[in-house]
């Protein structure tokens, strides 16, 4: 009689401890940003120049949206294949839907996140009630919106976009000074926030003076870092709003996923899935939930690539840009093997990504070199986190 409650007491005290991202995992990141700021700057002298980074970031946000995306399906030791060609299915979906005057772009937009929800939700629904493997499934999902985004696009094999304001999403820009302001101000008041909830750990023997002291330090740099960097991008046009949008979204998710219970079980169910369903935690509608937000960040993906590109064809999504946005993940320090990693560091690897493709394009190099690049990026990034894993197993 008391087997049940001693083997839920072992399953309890083997539920993982939940890693959001700490700063030892996410060094590798920034020190191969470091690297290759300092090489193409060297390589390119338009590399760094405010021109050129403006246009970095629109490359930027499509790439981190569905690098996002991504993250929390791995988060939860999932993977979904096929978020490249649901963003190429939304982006013919959304394109069609705007050729026709007669439907408003709020009702075109709405019309395509449900799409990517509906998609997603279905293969979710296979994975958990078929009980099949998320690799099959959406490998599966994967051909099929692929298919599907051919089919719709018809003999043409392309549909253009010139509606505003879907089709100008990409060119639009944020005001410098009201830029300024929020990130000034918001950044004052979460150094602020941070502060009170340092200096009660410092007040709890947490924290000593000298490093609740170091932190404030560093965030005061950072947000002094990103004011001189907004106010340098001027020159270039100023911040792309859908690289703004990127970047709230990113917020968003980090707020869900570390701030709420529902973020606590993801980590839990990607640490030890039978561990956590055996404390109560609902397994089947966290893992539904979690692939059909992805499908709904894809479609928002495929509407910015659409604005992008001036338009949805064949080419729009694919499995390469999937590829690279799970390589941006894992690049990021997120595990494959579930549990780990961070929604910032999926960020960081998209812009390190889209960085090494933008700084080898401005040096005129052949396309396989860029891909021969971003391979040994990612696999480096696999090196660091097999050695991360063996540390944290010895620790």
């Amino acid at each position: 009689m008391s087997s049940a409650p001693a083997a839920a007491t072992v399953r309890r005290r083997r539920l993982p401890t939940i890693t959001l991202g700490k700063g030892s995992e996410l060094l590798p990141l920034l020190v191969a940003l470091l690297v290759a700021v300092i090489v193409f700057r060297i390589a390119s002298p338009y590399f760094l120049t405010a021109r050129n980074l403006t246009n970095l970031l629109v490359q930027v946000a499509p790439l981190a949206i569905i690098a996002i995306a991504s993250t929390i399906v791995i988060l939860m030791g999932e993977i979904d294949l096929s978020l490249g060609s649901i963003a190429g299915f939304t982006g013919a979906l959304v394109a069609i839907l705007l050729a026709n005057e007669g439907v408003p772009w709020t009702i075109a937009l709405l019309v395509t996140l449900l799409a990517g929800l509906a998609v997603a939700g279905l293969q979710g629904f296979f994975v958990l009630v078929g009980r099949v493997r998320s690799f099959a499934v959406t490998l599966a999902g994967f051909f099929v919106w692929y298919g599907v985004q051919v089919g719709i696009l018809g003999s043409d094999g392309q549909q253009p976009v010139r509606r505003a304001p879907l089709a100008d999403l990409t060119s639009e820009r944020i005001a410098t000074p009201l830029a300024m302001v929020v990130v000034g101000v918001g950044g004052a008041l979460l150094i602020l926030a941070r502060y009170w909830m340092h200096a009660r750990d410092t007040h709890e023997s947490r924290l000593t003076q000298r490093q609740l002291l170091g932190t404030t330090v560093a965030w005061v740099v950072a947000l002094a870092a990103a004011l001189w960097a907004i106010s340098y991008l001027d020159s270039g046009g100023g911040i792309p709003l859908v690289f703004a949008m990127a970047l709230a979204l990113a917020g968003v998710v980090w707020f869900v996923l570390t701030r709420t219970a529902y973020g606590r079980h993801l980590y839990a169910v990607g640490g030890d899935a039978e561990a956590s369903r055996a404390m109560g935690i609902a397994v089947g509608r966290v893992k539904w939930v979690a692939f059909a937000t992805a499908g709904v960040m894809a479609a928002f993906a495929g509407v910015v690539l659409v604005s992008f590109t001036g338009g949805a064809d064949a080419s729009t999504g694919s499995g390469a840009f999937m590829l690279q946005a799970i390589g941006a993940a894992v690049v990021g320090g997120v595990s494959l093997f579930g549990g780990r990693g961070s929604v910032w560091g999926a960020f960081g690897g998209a812009v390190l990504l889209a960085g090494v493709q933008n700084g080898l394009a401005l040096l005129s190099l052949d396309f396989y070199v860029v891909d021969i690049a971003l391979g040994v990026v990612v696999l480096a990034a696999l090196l660091a986190d097999s050695a991360i894993r063996r540390r944290l197993v010895t620790s």
